[in-house]
């Protein structure tokens, strides 16, 4: 089982600068990308602010990181429209593996939310595994 932490790149700034009905816009839009990749064995839903969480039931590193890359690339080609124009997005994911980093569920979302933090501290917009410092 592999855990996930998604979160959206900027987004205070997208609320400043588009406003909070087009911050909600992306918020939805994520969601339905997000809803989309998982099977149907797996959860996702919002963890709170810009951040959301997927639950891949079965899914090993192999697979967690390949899900996470498709959506990382899937939300970096959407285009979402704004009267001002056209408007891109960017996620950074964290990604826990269990057993491996973690036997319980506050664990894996700690060292998930670390990977997260990294992909954060490296630049934004990519998917890092968490792995001892």
């Amino acid at each position: 089982m592999s855990l996930l932490l998604c979160d959206i790149d900027h987004f205070k700034k997208i609320n400043d600068s588009y406003g909070h009905p087009f911050g909600d816009k992306v918020l939805k839009e994520v969601a339905t990308i997000l809803r989309k990749a998982a099977r149907s064995v797996d959860l996702a839903g919002r963890y709170g602010g810009e951040e959301f969480v997927l639950v891949l039931e079965g899914s090993g590193e192999r697979g967690g990181l390949q899900m996470a890359e498709r959506i990382r690339q899937e939300i970096e080609k959407m285009v979402l429209h704004h009267e001002s124009g056209p408007v891109r997005i960017t996620l950074s994911l964290g990604l826990a593996v269990y057993p491996d980093h973690g036997t319980d569920k506050e664990r894996l979302i700690r060292r998930a939310d670390q990977a997260l933090y990294r992909a954060k501290k490296q630049g934004r917009n990519r998917v890092v595994l968490w792995e001892e410092e």
